[in-house]
């Protein structure tokens, strides 16, 4: 996480210089190649998704809320243009142009800036196919919108209303993030009904996928499992088992462990106590009608759960899941990073999670190539040092064997005092 926060603080320094107050041609100018020139070298420094999200965020808050107060800029349209044009020329130049055409009909050069906004989220999903670049243009509209507002919804709204509701909005969602990381890497109170990890006594670790199959990576990482003779556990997503079947049946036939990963990937926090249901079960029909499998194990979008959830999952005879060990490969990090990641904080019992479909929010679309590219690196270096490869049900296998161990010799132990 540190090189995302490292690229959003350089780029909050750079978007808080070279802050102009006067709309002149010079000016926007050089905001414009501000904006895309700290794309360009967020992208050189790491080539992620969620690397893109910071520094754009980095460089629109150091430009209109800099350091400095008194260079705060007025000119966000031209530095939010270089960013898009750096997403995508073709919807940089449809904005100019919108721009230009609207301009001509309204008086107020703000006003003409407003209504442009307005086009972002219209045209962002029929450019960009990946989660971050969406975000980033939502993020562009929200703040172009806010900026600009104009006088006559001023009287309705008040644009200070607005932007302290979306401030609000993102301290709640920072704090979101910290709590869930807490939720689930630890937990909360007694937890026998869910794994995170397998005893720590043997050198074994557990790799699995999550977001599944895809037709484009997940071969790729069967391929790589066949040769490295691991096994591994894919959690699948119910409506890409029923559009890829056949890797659905390869990933079985070929003795990996296979787990319910919901049916659409939507959190379960949100759903009824009736959604919850048919994500799990129409997922688990999904699979088991295609591989002839029912899942017993279950890993929950996001690895976050209802008391609802785990209820039922329990009554169904599911295991839940989780991980303490994540290669953070959903931020499409390089494949060094993911290694060195791993490698670093793999021990003895740790699962694993790795993702071999999905994007930020959505179960499809996402770049999996450094994930591919990283995964026989992390296992050749990981029998380097000993360890050998399980599927999550060996794992838990090993565990209930090992508690079983423990009780045989508390009571032998227990019997030989009392004599």
């Amino acid at each position: 996480m540190s090189y995302f926060v490292v690229t959003g603080l350089f780029s909050y320094l750079v978007g808080g210089f070279f802050v102009f107050q006067k709309k002149e041609y010079f000016t926007q100018i050089i905001e414009f190649f501000k904006g895309y020139l700290t794309m360009l070298f967020a992208g050189l420094y790491l080539h992620s998704g969620l690397t893109y999200i910071f520094s754009s965020m980095g460089v629109l808050t150091g430009h209109t809320r800099p350091f400095f107060k008194g260079f705060r800029g007025d000119t966000t349209e031209a530095l939010a243009l270089g960013i898009i044009f750096y997403l995508s020329w073709k919807m940089g130049l449809l904005l100019l142009l919108f721009f230009i055409i609207i301009k001509q009909f309204v008086e107020e050069y703000d006003d003409a800036v407003f209504l442009t906004a307005l086009l972002i989220p219209v045209v962002t999903f029929r450019f960009f196919r990946t989660d971050s670049y969406n975000i980033i243009s939502l993020i562009i509209f929200a703040q172009l919108a806010v900026q600009f507002w104009p006088d006559f919804l001023e009287k309705k709204v008040k644009s200070v209303l607005v932007n302290r509701t979306l401030l609000g909005l993102l301290v709640f969602f920072i704090l979101v993030l910290f709590f869930f990381n807490k939720y689930v890497y630890k937990g909360f109170g007694m937890q026998k009904d869910l794994i995170r990890h397998g005893p720590g006594h043997f050198k074994y670790a557990a790799i699995t996928f999550d977001d599944g199959p895809d037709p484009l990576y997940t071969p790729e990482i069967l391929d790589i499992l066949k040769e490295k003779g691991v096994p591994a556990t894919f959690f699948l997503v119910g409506k890409n088992v029923e559009s890829y079947p056949d890797i659905a049946k390869r990933i079985v036939k070929e003795g990996h462990s296979i787990g319910n990963h919901t049916y659409s990937h939507r959190s379960l926090i949100p759903l009824s106590a009736k959604g919850q249901e048919e994500e799990i079960k129409k997922c688990e029909a999904a699979i088991e009608k295609i591989t002839g499998v029912r899942p017993v194990l279950f890993r929950p979008p996001r690895g976050v759960y209802t008391a609802f959830a785990r209820k039922l999952l329990k009554d169904e005879r599911y295991t839940i899941v989780l991980w303490d060990v994540s290669a953070m490969d959903w931020a499409e990090l390089p494949p060094d990073k993911i290694v060195e990641r791993v490698v670093k904080s793999v021990k003895p019992g740790s699962i694993i999670l790795f993702h071999d479909s999905g994007d930020l929010v959505t179960y499809r679309g996402g770049n999996r190539t450094s994930t591919v590219e990283a995964l026989p690196m992390v296992i050749d270096e990981l029998k380097k040092q000993g360890y050998e490869f399980v599927t999550v049900d060996q794992m838990i296998f090993l565990s209930e064997l090992m508690e079983t161990e423990e009780k045989v010799n508390e009571n032998k132990n227990g019997g030989f005092e009392g004599r």
